[in-house]
């Protein structure tokens, strides 16, 4: 029986540990509103300058509409990379795509490693865009 009530209090405090922990991870991201240009990653980092713009808008849309990945390059060239939600509701481009080679303002949560920046984005509109209260 101490056995069995000793095991039980182990399990139980590791369960809250690891809970903490999972909280803990959850405040570490950060949400993030950057401004930039939608660009097809792999065009970026094979062509730079030359893979950007509307000069290379088509090619762009077709490593996307292949699964290419998208990101956001800032004018100071940080390149923030869209990744997946967490919910994995819609896939990372799904928010982009209709805007390759065109300013937008994202917000979203910035998770970075190693230099590599991943944007999960939440909102997305096109740069200059009025709000919706300026709409109205």
């Amino acid at each position: 029986m101490r056995k069995s009530a000793f095991f039980l209090a182990f399990a139980l405090m590791m369960l809250c540990t690891a809970q903490v922990f999972s909280q803990a991870k959850k405040t570490q991201d950060k949400e993030t509103t950057v401004k930039g240009e939608v660009v097809d990653v792999s065009c970026y980092l094979a062509h730079g300058k030359n893979g950007t713009g509307d000069g290379h808008k088509s090619c762009a849309q077709a490593c996307a509409q292949a699964g290419g990945p998208l990101g956001i390059l800032t004018t100071d060239g940080k390149l923030y990379v869209s990744v997946m939600p967490d919910d994995h509701k819609n896939g990372p481009n799904q928010m982009l795509i209709d805007h390759l080679a065109a300013t937008v303002t994202a917000t979203g949560l910035v998770r970075a490693k190693n230099g590599v920046r991943g944007i999960m984005i939440t909102k997305v509109e096109a740069a200059g865009a009025p709000k919706e209260e300026e709409k109205k």
